[in-house]
């Protein structure tokens, strides 16, 4: 199943084509294993409340009749990674050319987020790395993960939190755990998001207080793929349904 799944994602790895999230998971374990890539961080310092979206030039025409389907590539950007909509207004990761981006001993790839409305294409200004992007049931807020943890920005894009730090105390400032964040879905009642998580050996999945950051849940390893339940405090594992605690 892994080998499968190893060989999907460098298959999708050379498309024009978004990634699933569980392949863009893949992706990372995979590059992880064999060396090629080691995921790595590199997030501009932000203060909470500072403004996140950078205006560009708009590109909006016939926005408000489209129907939801891959968007238009961002400026410059050479390859969507992934996208969600949100009436009318869709945040996209794209991957931005260049090679990857050296952080201390580690590497991050070059993806940015993109916010298109029918207004404007403006970029979230966070660094190389954010990427998953994910809008709350009510579309007040968007989560993204980053290459140091997980964020949740206002829906205007101006406010933002870092929710969960994946880094661990005693690593030094300037270099990063090997933990990944991947693929965060917010819960239907968007009291909580729970987000795919990586190292270097096996992955699993974590769900956090939405307004906190607490830790609400840690599961099994070896566990990629989850839904939630309608009741927003349980997560189906296949057959299983785990209530959270």
């Amino acid at each position: 199943m892994l080998t499968r799944r190893i060989s999907q994602a460098r298959r999708l790895s050379n498309q024009i084509l978004p990634l699933s999230k569980i392949d863009r998971l893949v992706y990372v374990l995979t590059r992880k294993k064999l060396d090629c890539l080691v995921i790595g961080v590199a997030l501009v310092s932000l203060t909470v409340g500072s403004t996140l979206a950078q205006p560009q030039d708009p590109d909006a025409g016939g926005m408000a009749g489209e129907s939801p389907g891959p968007p238009p590539l961002p400026p410059g950007a050479l390859r969507l990674v992934n996208f969600t909509w949100d009436n009318g207004r869709v945040a996209i990761c794209a991957e931005e050319p260049g090679p990857p981006i050296e952080q201390g001993t580690r590497f991050t790839l070059r993806t940015r987020v993109w916010v298109r409305d029918a207004t404007a294409m403006r970029q979230i200004a966070t660094s190389a790395g954010t990427c998953d992007p994910a809008w709350s049931p009510d579309g007040s807020f968007l989560a993204v993960v980053a290459p140091d943890g997980l964020w949740k920005l206002s829906g205007d894009l101006r406010l933002t939190s870092h929710l969960v730090d994946s880094r661990h105390s005693e690593v030094p400032a300037n270099e990063f755990d090997h933990r990944v964040f991947a693929a965060p879905q917010w819960a239907p009642d968007g009291s909580a998001v729970a987000v795919l998580v990586s190292n270097a050996a096996t992955g699993w999945v974590e769900v956090f207080d939405a307004r906190t950051g607490m830790t609400l849940y840690s599961s099994e390893p070896e566990t990629y793929e989850f839904t939630w339940e309608s009741d927003s405090v349980s997560l189906r594992f296949g057959s299983r349904v785990i209530r959270l605690p």
